[in-house]
Parts: structure tokens; sequence; C-alpha cells
């Protein structure tokens, strides 16, 4: 009963949506590509388990899922502290990840990826590009695009907007077990009850128990993440360089083919065209919450939901530390009522404090794109959509169980909407369905 209530709220506070949904655009907008790795540390607790919890995870949804076959690599420390902002760790980690960038060739297998480029043959494509950058296919041809004023203008937008937002998000996870805390107090108790007991001649066992049950009922886990942020360095010239040295299609002769194919092999992954450049790192953590529920689900569905949400907190702390890595979202919907709906949420860092600005997407006659910022808005409260992994299942259990305590990231969602509603500060006259938001830029102090 205490459910079905639940879900009769949620429902009332969507009431008066306009049935007016951006179906199209929520398809047809440009994401920044991603690439996420794991450092691995099989010596520590739970490390295993991190591992194949990051292997299970869902790609993060505002982004393009350019991952390679590569998505891990062990750490060579000897010893790791838990501390997530251990100096000593951190020049572990730059070294380690450079050495894997290098020895594994990243950026350069980077690019083959975006150029759908076959290892064997040595044969590309723009298909991928096409696709992600909603170009015209024939207009992208690039013995086409070489003839044309349009064509070379959106070989220069893929090369500078499309390519160019190519991120790899290194992260760094460690387990940090508060149920072995709770276990420990627990059995220290029990020690404490039969000794008092036996001082005083009074048995104490029932009332210890109790108390050391009650602490183990408050089991659970949490992780740190450090993650560090590296951008694909790629332009327009980087492109046509590429391209004259290292471009084969279909209509090359086999003796072209090879040779450019066994030039592209012998290039180094070091090479200055493919490079990948440091942007930056944050520090975070995330946790299960604390419920009788949870006793039923397997330690790996957990750590699988805790290191999902841990991954989300980095994206959104780099998102707002480094303005280049933050994505644009279609309006989901335009309200009667003069709100608007976006499909993002908590996962995303939505809060009462967020705002966001409302761009207009801005197509010159050559194909290229910009972005015209037209107004601002503002979460409504109450109407935050909690769209956290697993935030549903934390609903049921808040709903199922009194004793269960919400997480502290939880505070201002639902789980039971499926967007979040916006109040339109400026610029409410120019917003249409093929408008996009982004997080403002937060103004900082030193």
């Amino acid at each position: 009963m205490k459910r079905l209530s639940l879900i009769l709220a949620a429902l009332l506070l969507v009431v008066g949506v306009s049935a007016q949904r951006n179906v199209d655009s929520l398809v047809k907008y440009r994401r920044s590509s991603l690439y996420t790795l794991l450092i691995k540390h099989s010596q520590l607790p739970y490390g295993e388990s991190i591992d194949s919890a990051f292997m299970r995870m869902p790609m993060p949804d505002k982004f393009n899922n350019h991952n390679l076959d590569f998505r891990s690599f062990e750490s060579s420390a000897k010893r790791v502290k838990k501390s997530a902002n251990s100096k000593k760790k951190d020049a572990i980690n730059f070294v380690d990840i450079e050495s894997f960038f290098e020895g594994k060739a990243i950026a350069k297998e980077l690019i083959s990826k975006w150029f759908n480029r076959n290892a064997a043959t040595g044969v590309c494509d723009m298909s991928l590009i096409s696709e992600r950058g909603f170009y015209d296919a024939s207009q992208l041809d690039i013995r086409l695009a070489e003839q044309s004023v349009r064509g070379k203008a959106q070989l220069a937008d893929a090369g500078d907007q499309l390519i160019a937002n190519t991120y790899v998000m290194v992260n760094d996870i460690t387990f940090v077990d508060r149920g072995e805390v709770s276990s420990g107090v627990a059995t220290g108790l029990r020690i404490f009850g039969a000794i008092a007991g036996a001082l005083v001649g009074v048995d104490l066992t029932d009332a210890t128990d109790a108390t050391a049950d009650m602490v183990n009922d408050i089991d659970g886990f949490k992780v740190n993440i450090t993650s560090y942020l590296y951008r694909l360095s790629w332009s327009e010239d980087k492109l046509w360089d590429f391209y004259s040295r290292f471009y084969a299609d279909h209509t090359y002769s086999d003796a072209d083919r090879i040779a450019i194919r066994d030039r592209f092999n012998s290039i180094a992954g070091n090479d200055p065209i493919f490079k990948l450049d440091y942007v930056g790192k944050t520090t975070t953590s995330a946790g299960n919450m604390s419920s009788k529920y949870f006793v039923t689900k397997s330690k790996a569905d957990q750590m699988l939901k805790v290191c999902t949400r841990a991954i989300d907190k980095s994206i959104v702390q780099l998102q707002r530390e480094y303005d280049e890595f933050k994505v644009n979202v279609p309006i989901y919907s335009i309200n009667d009522d003069g709100t608007v709906d976006v499909q993002i949420g908590l996962k995303e860092g939505v809060n009462l404090k967020s705002e966001y600005d409302i761009l207009m997407p801005v197509e010159d006659e050559n194909g290229r794109l910009s972005y015209q910022k037209i107004g601002s808005m503002r979460p409504v409260k109450d109407k935050i959509w909690d769209n956290r992994y697993g935030a549903m299942e934390d609903a049921e259990a808040l709903a199922s169980d009194k004793s269960a305590k919400a997480d502290e990231d939880a505070a201002d969602g639902n789980a039971y909407l499926d967007a979040t509603t916006f109040k339109v500060l400026s610029g409410a006259n120019r917003i249409t369905l093929g408008c996009l938001v982004r997080e403002a830029t937060i103004k900082r102090t030193n």
C-alpha cells in the first residue's frame, strides 16, 4: 500500500505535462565520445570484484561509446594506500597511465575506430563520423568533399567539433568496507556484555546480542574513486594529415592500399599526430544505502551499483571543473505551464541550486554547427528525477523497510519520474524542441 501511494504521488507530479515530446532530437544530437578504463588493484580487498563490476557497467548514456578492447590494466604499485589523495599513489598512477597509453598506442587506436579502419586490410570509411555527426554521407565522402565548399566545411566540423571531443577517463577505484567495521563493533559488544555480566553477576547476553545485531544491520560499504581525464588531440589540420598519409578506402588499388596500411602500422603510438592531452582529475566516493532489503542482494550486484554511481559522480565533478567536458542534452518536452522537462537528474548532478543554459543549435550555410545561448533555467523543487543506477530499487527498499536510510545523494530526487522539470528564468519565448541545455559554468572565487 505504501509503495502504491508513492507511485500515485509520483504520477500526480507529472499531471499537466504537454504531449509535445522531443522524440527525434533525443537521438539526433551530438554527444562527446568516451573511453573508460580501470586501474586494477588485484591485491587489495575486493579488487577482482571491482574489476568484474567495471566490466558490467552500462555506458554513461550522454556519451557515444568509444571503448576499445583494452578496458583495464594492473597498477604497478606493490602496496597502495586507500587514501585517494595520496600524492605517491597519484605519481604511480600517472606513470602507469602514460605507459599504458604508449604501449597500447591508445590515441592511434581511438583514431582507427573513428575511421572504421580495418587492421588487416587498412581500408577506412567515414560511416561512424557520418552517423555520430549527422552529416550527409555522400557529402562526407572524402574524395567528393575535397571538391566542394560544403564538403570541406563538414570535414572541418568533424575534425574540430566531433572527433576532437573524444575523451579517455581512467578510474582508480578502491573498496572501503563499513560492514567490517560494524561487524567488529558487534563482536566487541558481545565480548563486553559477557565480561560485564560476569563482573556484576547479571546475564546481559540478550541486551548485548540485540545491540550487536542492530550494528550488523547497518552493514554497507563504499568505494573511493579518483578519475583522470584525457582528451584526444585532434583538429581539422590533423584530419587532413591523416587523410593524406593513412586513409585508404575500397576504391584504392591493392598496391596503394597495402603501402598505406604498412605506413600506418609502422607509425609509433607516440607520433605527434596521435596524442592524448591530460585535462585533469577528480576524487569522490559512493556507497550503498543501509537496509535489510539488501541482505538478499549479492555483493557483486551491490558492487556494480556502487561503482557505477561512483563513475557517474566523477563525470559530474569533472564536468563542473572542466567546461570542455560538459555535455549538451536536448529538451524532452515543453509543458503547458511554461516549464520544460529534460531527461537528466541526480545522475548528472542536478540539484536545487543547479542552473542550466538553454542553447539553440545554429548551422551555417556549409553545415558547420555552433551553439547560441538563448536563456536559462533551474530545477523545480520535488520534480528532480533520481535516475541514478539502481534508484528504483532504493525507492522500493525505502517503501518496504522502515529502518532503511536513504543515502545522502538522494535528498532532492524522485525515482518515479522520467525527467526533471525546470522553471525557465529567461528566453521562454525562444524555446523550441530543437534546443539543448548545458549546466552553466560555476563561478568560483579564489
